[in-house]
């Protein structure tokens, strides 16, 4: 696997002009456990007692919540990309990131995979790979390869 795709909503795009930032950008990616009546995932789901990263990439994928946290999903799977990017087909246009493994690794990016740390992920086909940038901010513009527009 050499590339990890984001798909961007337009109106996100537009927002972040063309910049892939975590909706917690600057904020530690490591969480706290918390508990099943507190915010959602209880033992069994991966998390950890204490303050972790693990913890973070469970709140992260969790039922598709959308908890924000300084990581951004990303996919080696395009047409995964594409449907997140059109909002499962709810958008006429889109955005699909093409990004570099090597690259990110060279700008010192943390790269989580959901289904190795997560027993049972929130989308499995999603093959979710949560990206963490050094500064807890925006993914360096030097891993970006590509960025394609997609329509519905």
């Amino acid at each position: 696997m050499f590339f990890l795709y984001r798909g961007v909503c337009e109106e996100r795009y537009q927002e972040l002009k063309g910049i892939l930032s975590p909706k917690k950008s600057g904020d530690e990616f490591a969480s706290e456990a918390c508990f099943r009546d507190e915010c959602g995932p209880g033992w069994g789901s991966g998390i950890v007692f204490g303050k972790s990263d693990i913890n973070a990439v469970v709140l992260h994928q969790w039922q598709q919540a959308a908890i924000p946290t300084s990581g951004i999903s990303s996919t080696p799977h395009f047409e995964r990309a594409r449907f997140y990017a059109l909002s499962a087909g709810k958008s006429h246009k889109g955005y699909v990131f093409k990004l570099s493994i090597h690259q990110l690794h060279q700008d010192n990016v943390t790269i989580y995979r959901v289904n190795e740390l997560v027993p049972c992920p929130a989308v499995p086909e999603d093959d979710e790979h949560v990206l963490v940038a050094s500064n807890f901010s925006n993914i360096p513009k030097s891993s970006i390869i590509a960025v394609e527009e997609v329509y519905n």
